[in-house]
Formats: structure tokens, C-alpha cells, sequence
């Protein structure tokens, strides 16, 4: 996830606790959404689905990715004026993944016209308490229990439209700005909650488990239009299918570090290593649940799904998973830098 951070600030591990919701009141076009209006969806025709997905192949696993451009009737999004760059970024997400033997498929993408209130949201409600920097992390965001804000789950559900393989599909929704909520322990013992805008956020599973409707399980965020979009796609798509925090090799799971090499950690990196000091990386992605493979028939082979919800240390995975204790100090990032989650 992409974040603007201060120096000093160690994102905590939450745990178990009650704090007031930052969701907003509705406003009247959410109310008007809700007795009635459509959002309507438009195809971006300037978009050749046909190219982008003849690299295909038959039983190579698969990922289907679905994008939405949020917008609203008075002020197009951008990348309808500029198609090639979405397409060039996409295909960039596609060449990084197929370097672990997966491949991108595009099923659509489409303008998805909305209240201008559902393009400024706050994702996540906060919830818990800062725990001490050793413990175990992925034990923290099971305590957390994250969850969606109501405004969230209304212009994520009412932008994705429904069908028979919604909880098997990324979804991308390019939305003007999305605020993700956390505690700053930039003072010492004076932890704050405080929101931040994110370049890209990707719900994934060992944050949110069930917690978000299974039908836009898969849905990724996406508030950055210009720069490396492609490493941005790719980054959040592994959250999403590695389902992994920013992690690499020898770097433990935490909500920010910097460092060469690796796709989950913040930096240029595009590796999706394998193997225990890879920390199971590749293993994991081959067993994500949004992972099929196509047989000569056309009919499709699923991944088996969660079995607890998806936390990082869910059944599925069986040994593919790291048991630590201490984490790998981070580095600190710079301040007011934009950076990859």
C-alpha cells in the first residue's frame, strides 16, 4: 500500500479494543444510491482485451483481474484520455508474475460513473491497541479484527457488479483517494490513531479475513494514475495473492520497510522468491484461492479456498508459512514519502 508516512512513525500491530468509527455520515447522493440510482458502467472501448490477453495458455494458473475507473458524469477519469498507459502498467503487472509462473488475464475495463462522494473513502475503521514491536505480527492482525467502514463497503459493493465468480476475482477500482487508519507511535508510549491517503491498498485477507463481503473479497484500491503504475498493480496484487505484508527473505512482516529486491517490500524490487528463505513466497501465490488453471475443454480447475478465513497462517497454507518471533528492525522511511503497501 502506497502511504504518506513521518519520520520516526512505527505503524503498530493492533490488537482487540473499541475506538469510535471514522466513517462519515452519508451524504445525499449516497442516499440517493440507495433508494434507487444506478451506478452506471461504461466499457473503455480504446482497451484491446483481445491483445492483451493472447499470450494466454492452457493450464498455465491464472488470475482474473477486473478494473473499474471511478468516476463521476461531470469529470472522466484519466485514463480515458490516456488508454496506453493503463494498458502498459497492466502489462507490466503481468510480465512481473509471469516470472513466477502466473499469468494475468483482463476480463474488463470499465468506466463506472458514481457519487463523487464514493471516490474519497475511508477504508477501514480502527480498532485495537499498539502492541510492542516483537510480537509476532501476523498474531497482531488476527487480533486486530479489522474491518470495512460502512461508506467503504456501500461504493465497493455498488461499483462491482455481480456475478457467479465474484469471490474468485481481483477487482481494481481506480478511486480518487482512499484513506487507510492506524495508530503513529511517533511519541513513545503516546500512541495517536491517525488516517492517512494511500497510493494503492489491498484488503488483503490475513488483515481483513471475513470480515469483508466474500463477493468483493478481491477488491484492490488504486489512487496513483502517473509514475510505475505497473509495480504498484503487481505490489498490491501480491498482498492479495501472496498474502503477505511487506516482508522479504530475511526482512520480517511489517506495515513499512525499505529495502532491494523483493515485490512485497517498498523499493524497485520485482522478485517473488521461493522456498523457506524466500519465506514461501512463490508456494503461496500457486496456492492462492483466486487461482485457476484452464483445461483443453475450457472448463476451469480452482484452487482449493480458505479454510479460516485466510490469516497468514490459514490451513491452506499448510508448512508454507515462517514461525518468528522477533522481527527484523525496519528502516525508516523518509518523510513524507509515498511508498508501496
Amino acid at each position: 500500500m502506497h502511504l504518506v508516512t513521518t519520520r520516526g512513525c512505527f505503524l503498530a500491530v493492533l490488537a482487540t479494543a473499541c475506538w469510535p468509527s471514522l466513517t462519515p455520515p452519508a451524504l445525499a447522493d449516497d442516499a440517493a444510491i440507495a433508494t434507487g440510482r444506478s451506478v452506471v458502467h461504461r466499457s473503455l472501448d480504446a482497451i484491446d482485451l483481445v491483445t492483451i490477453n493472447k499470450d494466454l495458455k492452457v493450464a498455465v494458473p491464472t488470475v482474473d483481474v477486473a478494473i473499474y475507473l471511478g468516476e463521476t458524469d461531470s469529470k472522466p477519469h484519466g485514463y480515458v484520455a490516456s488508454p496506453d498507459e493503463l494498458v502498459d502498467s497492466f502489462k507490466r503487472a503481468k510480465a512481473i508474475f509471469a516470472t513466477a509462473g502466473v499469468q494475468l488475464k483482463l476480463l474488463w475495463v470499465k468506466r463506472a460513473v458514481v457519487p463523487a462522494s464514493w471516490l474519497a473513502v475511508q477504508a477501514n475503521d480502527v480498532t485495537g491497541f499498539p502492541a510492542p514491536p516483537e510480537i509476532n505480527t501476523y498474531v497482531g492482525y488476527r487480533s486486530a479484527g479489522w474491518r470495512l467502514t460502512k461508506e467503504a463497503n456501500r461504493a465497493f459493493c455498488g461499483i462491482i457488479e455481480r456475478h457467479a465468480e465474484n469471490h474468485r476475482t481481483i477487482y481494481l477500482l481506480y478511486l480518487k483517494q482512499v484513506r487507510m487508519a492506524y495508530y503513529d507511535r511517533t511519541m513513545k508510549d503516546r500512541p495517536q490513531i491517525k488516517s492517512i491517503p494511500t497510493g494503492g491498498l489491498s484488503l488483503p485477507a490475513y488483515l481483513f479475513e471475513t470480515r469483508i463481503p466474500r463477493r468483493i473479497r478481491g477488491v484492490i484500491t488504486i489512487c496513483r494514475q502517473r509514475g510505475k503504475g505497473g509495480r504498484t498493480i503487481a505490489h498490491e496484487l501480491g498482498h492479495k495473492l501472496i498474502n503477505v505484508s511487506h516482508e522479504h527473505r530475511k526482512i520480517g512482516p511489517q506495515f513499512e520497510v525499505r529495502g532491494e529486491g523483493g515485490l512485497m517490500i517498498y523499493g524497485r524490487g520485482t522478485e517473488i522468491p521461493s522456498g523457506k528463505a524466500g519465506r514461501w513466497h512463490r508456494e503461496r501465490l500457486h496456492l492462492s484461492p483466486f487461482v485457476y488453471r484452464t483445461k483443453k475443454d475450457g472448463s476451469r480447475r480452482w484452487n482449493a479456498d480458505y479454510r479460516e478465513g485466510g490469516h497468514y497462517y490459514d490451513p491452506l497454507y499448510g508448512d508454507k508459512v515462517v514461525r518468528f518471533g522477533v522481527m527484523t528492525p525496519p528502516k525508516r522511511p523518509k518523510q513524507d514519502r509515498r511508498s508501496n503497501k
